[in-house]
């Protein structure tokens, strides 16, 4: 089984909001690679690898974070008539 076929394996497993922090950090590697391309040694390169991993643990950090029954329209709703209540 190829790596590609293990990670689609693993995120059709996954629920939908830590599908969400996965896909953004495909984004930012993405986004990395055509970044590093220009790169000319093998040291920046180790050391980007390095700081794309410290990242990705941060943002693995975030996962799972809220309550199952969180509603983030109440949410927001809520802190925009906390902040824009006096305009009214």
């Amino acid at each position: 089984m190829s790596t590609l076929e293990k990670a689609i394996g693993l995120l059709q497993r996954m629920p939908e909001h830590k599908l969400e922090t996965i896909y953004t950090y495909m984004r930012f590697v993405d986004s990395q690679i055509d970044n590093a391309d220009s790169a000319s040694t093998e040291k920046n390169d180790t050391d980007s690898i390095a700081r794309k991993r410290k990242g990705f643990q941060g943002l693995l950090s975030f996962a799972g974070t809220l309550p199952e029954d969180f509603d983030y329209k109440k949410e927001l709703e809520e802190a925009r008539e906390e902040k824009y209540a006096h305009f009214i």
